[in-house]
């Protein structure tokens, strides 16, 4: 295996993409006694077409989808489908649609925010803006405010420390912290996967986990990759695990991943990095499924960056529940524009966060996740402005 990777690393370069792997038997008298080689179909980059028919087929059934409710919004994308459908070249009419629309569902948007804010008690008016403000989604920090009024007396709402301090209690308890993975004794090796979609750092922070373990903790780690999509992928774990002088297997089948877990059963911890499958991507998913069928991991962390947004992070979190995992780590905290989709997020799932990650440096900007910290950058400095600056401030005031 280790040699058919180098081969197509030699020809292809770096960045090939493995479209199909297979074992078969040369030489031998009838398919006995034969020499099983493995053959691997590669290319210099992902087939494009497939997925360029993909995405015009979504966007076609995104425009022509008939509305399911009747509102003024509805009949706007009505009539924008109707443009395009019976006047393929009237581009003008479609884009002037289009832009009334936008200004439509703005409007409908300042609407509800109004609405909302018309039941934050003024003295709880800046709690609630500064949620918001850090990506809290609103249900989420009216709900918090709503207990906050509940859990709080009148005298308490004058003081802005003791209305700070009592909130940051409530999202602390929101907050469910799992701690960092802990070998157990006698039970060696435990193994410990990360699952989520591409992009989101699970390479970088499985090599940040091996080097505390290694370096820090002094234990026997393991790791095993199942990311044989893309060679360059494998070739970075090989350098990390190479610079911390940890053992790697690659696994390319359920089988093959029983077979490396085994080779490992004298380290105390085995770390399992995932390919990076989109939450779309059923059949991947099942793929990876089937992996964990043949050994299933102690604990299973979903991965999501917290660059990402709300409606992103909860497409991973439904498609990934169907793997299973009890523990959610947060990447790139110091990308995130708001650091409030932790909280909306963990309100959505039956996980715990594990561990959050600050940044590219291994084995340094890996943290666990507690809650007072979490709490504390919640609540912290704003970063964006909680309206459009075309709104007047009367629009919004209680």
């Amino acid at each position: 295996m280790a040699e058919a990777l180098a081969n197509v690393k030699r020809h292809f370069g770096p960045d090939a993409v493995i479209l199909s792997t297979r074992t078969v038997s040369k030489g031998g008298l009838l398919g006995l006694a034969g020499k099983s080689l493995v053959e691997i179909t590669a290319a210099r980059e992902a087939p494009a077409l497939a997925r360029t028919d993909r995405t015009r087929r979504l966007a076609t059934s995104q425009i022509r989808k008939p509305p399911r409710m009747s509102s003024p919004a509805d009949h706007a994308v009505a009539k924008v489908a109707g443009a395009a459908s019976n006047d393929p070249g009237s581009n003008t009419r479609m884009f002037k649609e289009f832009d009334s629309l936008k200004s439509l569902v703005t409007d409908l948007m300042h609407e509800t925010r109004r609405t909302n804010l018309a039941h934050v008690p003024r003295p709880l008016f800046d709690s609630y803006r500064h949620l918001i403000e850090n990506a809290v989604a609103e249900e989420v920090a009216m709900a918090l405010i709503k207990r906050l009024e509940a859990e709080t007396v009148p005298d308490q709402l004058k003081e802005p420390a003791a209305v700070r301090q009592c909130l940051s209690k409530i999202i602390m308890e929101s907050l469910p912290t799992a701690g960092p993975i802990v070998p157990k004794p006698g039970t060696a090796p435990y193994i410990a996967a990360l699952i989520g979609p591409t992009g989101v750092g699970k390479t970088t922070t499985i090599a940040k986990l091996a080097a505390n373990f290694s370096l820090r903790q002094q234990k026997k780690v393991g790791l095993i990759t199942l990311d044989t999509y893309r060679i360059a992928a494998v070739e970075q774990l090989k350098t990390y695990a190479q610079i911390i002088d940890v053992p790697l297997k690659v696994a390319m089948s359920p089988e093959e991943y029983q077979d490396a877990v085994y080779a490992m059963k004298d380290m105390d911890v085995i770390l399992v990095d995932s390919a990076g499958r989109s939450q779309r991507d059923a059949l991947k998913i099942q793929e990876l499924h089937g992996f964990f069928a043949a050994v299933a991991p102690d604990e299973t962390h979903l991965v999501l960056s917290s660059a990402s947004n709300d409606r992103v992070i909860h497409q991973a979190i439904d498609r990934f529940s169907q793997i299973g995992f009890d523990r959610v780590i947060f990447t790139k905290m110091d990308e995130a524009v708001g650091f409030g989709v932790i909280l909306s997020a963990l309100q959505k799932v039956n996980a715990r966060i594990s561990y959050i990650t600050t940044g590219q440096d291994v084995p340094a900007d890996i943290e666990v996740g507690e809650a007072d910290v979490l709490a504390n950058m919640i609540l912290g400095p704003s970063k964006a402005p909680m309206f459009p600056s075309n709104l007047p401030p009367a629009a919004y005031a209680t």
